[in-house]
């Protein structure tokens, strides 16, 4: 017999793969799991989302179980199906909507160990349902977290009474090309000379992008200064209130949201600084992917973030738009803090965040659970 310690096969369990930093990771972790031929298959309890495509040549296989309403019986059946059908060694889920499909489905299907990862710090909605969840999670294998900060919430959540395992997230290479560089920026406007910033990330309120756009309005005139944001604007009253402070400050000009984009690579190539301007984040992927593309960072000192990055960045406070605008116009007028930032900002990704690093650790964990050491 085959043991499933020296050759594992992974379920990796989400709600979909939207385009979200964790579902990145989760992306990358599956990839990386195939290159090294473990079986994965990554289970999406909704549709499969815009990120399904990533898996397009790869030996990760995919399915989507189409449960859009609570409690949905069905969903645990069409779950508890495919977990027969490929035999999981363990089950890794990613987030808590997944939880009790997961456990039901596991009941009826083998009972395989059931890991969780925490990726971010639980910043509203998640109170009401903490008795729930603390119940759920008392059938919960093992657990892990991207870093020190979110494993304490999500212990403190869960009156988690044993260790949780950090893995931090690691991202691939991100080349800069030039040809890419010089084709967004004509996209966008951008004339020679223009200082370009970057941010990433689906409008939530934990990002504060309000925070950004008055900082946007503190920027000093007389320099064309252009900040864009790669993320979907929708017809919550969030957004909404987005669209209304860009009119107030009157910074129309130089902010501008970009909706969902895949070529997050190119946007990296074409930008001369990335900013975050977070309430609340676990370790994002996005901080981490414009460190590895060598871009200099501005980023508010929330969660893992000043653990991950070190001196490799400029930290504010976060809800500071002045602290967030003098640390940016710090970059716009510092050309040679910019370049030191960005060099030692991807020598350092490159050596403690790269995406072989983190798949190697999470197969590990792995198999420590099944050897009984977990």
């Amino acid at each position: 017999m085959v043991s499933s310690t020296a050759h594992p096969r992974i379920a990796l369990l989400l709600s979909e793969l939207r385009p979200g930093g964790m579902e990145r990771v989760v992306v990358h972790l599956a990839k990386g799991l195939a290159a090294r031929n473990i079986p994965v298959l990554v289970i999406c309890l909704q549709g499969e989302g815009l990120l399904a495509s990533e898996f397009g040549g790869t030996a990760v296989r995919l399915t989507a179980l189409n449960s859009y309403s609570g409690k949905d019986l069905g969903a645990v059946w069409r779950l508890r199906r495919e977990l027969n059908r490929f035999k999981p060694s363990v089950i890794h889920l990613h987030d808590y909507a997944s939880l009790p499909y997961a456990l039901a489905a596991n009941a009826l299907a083998g009972r395989r160990p059931i890991l969780f990862s925490a990726h971010g710090l639980l910043y509203e909605g998640f109170e009401s349902l903490k008795s729930r969840y603390r119940f759920l999670s008392r059938f919960i294998t093992a657990f892990s977290a991207v870093s020190d900060k979110v494993a304490a919430r999500h212990r403190d959540y869960l009156a988690w009474p044993r260790p949780i395992q950090i893995i931090a997230n690691g991202v691939p290479a991100v080349p800069r090309d030039a040809d890419d560089r010089e084709r967004v920026r004509s996209e966008l406007g951008c004339e020679p000379g223009d200082f370009l910033f970057l941010a990433v990330g689906n409008p939530r309120p934990e990002k504060a992008f309000e925070d950004l756009i008055d900082a946007v309005a503190l920027l000093p005139a007389g320099r064309k200064i252009r900040v864009v944001v790669a993320g979907t604007l929708n017809e919550s009253d969030y957004c909404r209130m987005l669209k209304q402070r860009v009119e107030e400050r009157q910074v129309g000009e130089r902010f501008r949201f970009l909706g969902f984009r895949q070529d997050t690579a190119a946007l990296y190539a074409a930008a001369d600084a990335f900013v975050l301007s977070s309430r609340s984040e676990g370790l994002p992927m996005v901080i981490l992917e414009a460190m590895m593309a060598g871009l200099p960072v501005v980023a508010t000192r929330v969660g893992g973030i000043p653990d991950a990055v070190g001196e490799q960045a400029l930290l504010v406070d976060a809800a500071q738009p002045a602290q967030l605008a003098a640390a940016m116009t710090r970059l716009i007028t510092e050309p040679s803090l910019a370049e030191t930032l960005g060099v030692a900002g991807k020598a350092y990704a490159e050596k403690n965040f790269g995406v072989e690093r983190m798949v190697d650790a999470y197969i590990e964990w792995y198999r420590r659970v099944l050897r009984g050491e977990v």
